[in-house]
C-alpha cells in the first residue's frame, strides 16, 4: 500500500526552484533513504512531504489525500518530522522533552498529561532503552543518548511515518550503527513507514529498502540499494570513484583516486 506518493513536485524558496518535477511513491513499512550531494534538494524534498514547505507546482498525497487539504493537527498526528541541528543542549528533562511527542493530541490550552500519555511516554523511553535517564536533563546525557531522546519524542506522537534529516550526524560510527539498528528494529516491529536522509551509503545500504538519488533538484534513479548503488551512479551524483565490495551486510564503497 502507498503511504506517500509525489506528483510532479516541485518546489523551492520564494523564485527559486530547489526540487524540480519529481516523481516518487513509498510504500507502507518502507525505510527510503534519500541520498545526494550537498545541495542537491534532501532537505527540502522532505520538507516537502512534511508541508513544512508548500510545492510551487505538483501535489504530495498522503495516504491517498491531497496533503494541501490536511490539517496542521492532522498532518502532525500522521508524519513525526526530526530536522537536523535540533537544539539538543536545552535545560530539559528526558521525560519532558519526550512529552511534547503528545502535543498533536492536546489543546493549546490544556497540555496536562493523562495516564495514556503517559503510558505512551514511558513505552516511548522502553523502546529506545533510556527510561532510566528520563528525569536526566538533556544537556547531561551522550550524543548517542540524546539522539534516543529525540526519536523516542518522534516515538510517543504516535506516527506510522517518521522522517529524520541526517539523524546520524555527530554520532561516531558505533553509535550510528546502533542508533540505525534501534531504527530498523522498530521499523519492523511496528511497521513504520521511515524516510531518512543519510551521508554514508554504507549505511544506506546497510538498513534501507529503497534508495532515492537526487542531482540538482531531480531524482535521477530509484531502487534497491543492491540494483541502483553502483559505480556509475555514485560518480554521477557525487564526482567520485569508487570500489564495491559484497559483505553480509550487503554493499561497501571505498572511495578511490
Amino acid at each position: 500500500m502507498i503511504k506517500i506518493k509525489l506528483e510532479n513536485f516541485s518546489s523551492g524558496y520564494k523564485n527559486k526552484v530547489i526540487i524540480d518535477s519529481v516523481n516518487l511513491s513509498i510504500n507502507t513499512g518502507e525505510w527510503l533513504s534519500i541520498i545526494g550531494a550537498n545541495g542537491s534538494g534532501k532537505s527540502t524534498l522532505i520538507k516537502g512531504i512534511c508541508r513544512l514547505i508548500k510545492p510551487q507546482k505538483g501535489k504530495v498525497f498522503l495516504r491517498g489525500k491531497d496533503i494541501k487539504y490536511l490539517s496542521n493537527k492532522s498532518i502532525s498526528q500522521q508524519i513525526s518530522f526530526l530536522p537536523q541541528g535540533i537544539n539538543s543542549n536545552l535545560s530539559i528533562s528526558v521525560k519532558d522533552l519526550v512529552a511534547l511527542g503528545r502535543s498533536p493530541y492536546k489543546n493549546f490550552w490544556d497540555f496536562d498529561l493523562n495516564k495514556i500519555d503517559n503510558s505512551i511516554i514511558e513505552e516511548s523511553l522502553k523502546l529506545v532503552d533510556i527510561l532510566e535517564l528520563k528525569d536526566c536533563l538533556l544537556s547531561e546525557i551522550s550524543g548517542g543518548q540524546r539522539q534516543r531522546a529525540f526519536l523516542a519524542l518522534a516515538l510517543a506522537q504516535g506516527t506510522e511515518i517518521i522522517i529524520l534529516d541526517e539523524p546520524t550526524n555527530y554520532l561516531d560510527i558505533n553509535h550510528q550503527i546502533k542508533f540505525l539498528q534501534i531504527l530498523k528494529d522498530l521499523q519492523l516491529k511496528k511497521n513504520l513507514t521511515i524516510i531518512t536522509v543519510l551521508h554514508d551509503l554504507n549505511l544506506c545500504a546497510r538498513f534501507s529498502e529503497k534508495i532515492a538519488a537526487l542531482k540538482n533538484g531531480f531524482l535521477i534513479k530509484v531502487g534497491e540499494p543492491k540494483y541502483i548503488l553502483n559505480e556509475n551512479l555514485i560518480k554521477n551524483i557525487y564526482d567520485i570513484n569508487v570500489l564495491i565490495s559484497e559483505t553480509k551486510y550487503g554493499k561497501q564503497f571505498y572511495p578511490v583516486d
